[in-house]
């Protein structure tokens, strides 16, 4: 049985999901949590990183924590600029709270600085983890970022990222780069059937109609 353990780094989550031979890390928070993300990650046999998609707050830590475990990065190819440029894809609030929160996005985003790092494998729909030592697949999820992806894991667990949301109440991401796409994403991770939703900010719940 596959695990995964939710690493609460302020408002976003990380996550260490662990299998018979070895674990990854999913997202590696912001700069201040840094030691925590590591020390979860201690006697873990961690083999991969893998980043949901390329915004400050799931990256910042990388070129840090990739370094100190001695892993590869992996991402979706359509993130790769965001790690140099935050603000080359749009991002759109829906709503007040959705407004708010890119307002509050892009004061980050601008304010803060990203250490560079290279991804070493790009990773798109069906891919699957095995050979890190975990059952999970990928599953591509664009709208909140163009690059945006989750995994699959063991049948019974989905990681999304920032493709649903659970700030106030669960639902499709309140942010985005394409509100279309996203909805899209919405009704995929619905089709699943029954699983268990892993957000990158929120607790998790099961799976619903997200759209």
């Amino acid at each position: 049985m596959t695990e995964i353990k939710q690493i609460v780094c302020g408002m976003v989550n990380c996550y260490l999901v662990t299998g018979k031979e070895g674990s990854i890390l999913v997202d590696t928070g912001e700069t201040g949590y840094d030691e925590k993300v590591l020390k979860k990650c201690e006697h873990k046999n961690v083999r991969l990183l893998v980043l949901t998609h390329g915004h400050i707050d799931h990256i910042q830590n990388t070129a840090y924590l990739a370094g100190r475990l001695g892993i590869p990065v992996a991402m979706h190819k359509k993130d790769v600029e965001l790690k140099q440029n935050q603000f080359a894809q749009p991002l759109t609030g829906r709503g007040i709270f959705g407004k708010a929160l890119e307002a509050a996005s892009k004061s980050k985003m601008r304010r803060n600085r990203i250490e560079d790092f290279e991804p070493e494998i790009f990773l798109k729909e069906g891919d699957t983890l095995e050979r890190f030592g975990v059952r999970a697949s990928v599953v591509e999820l664009p709208g909140h970022t163009e690059g945006s992806i989750g995994l699959d894991v063991d049948g019974q667990m989905v990681i999304v990222g920032d493709a649903l949301m659970h700030m106030v109440l669960p639902g499709l991401a309140s942010i985005y780069w394409d509100r279309g796409k996203l909805r899209e994403s919405g009704e995929k991770i619905s089709g699943l059937g029954s699983r268990t939703i892993y957000f990158g900010h929120g607790k998790p719940v099961k799976n619903r109609r997200w759209v």
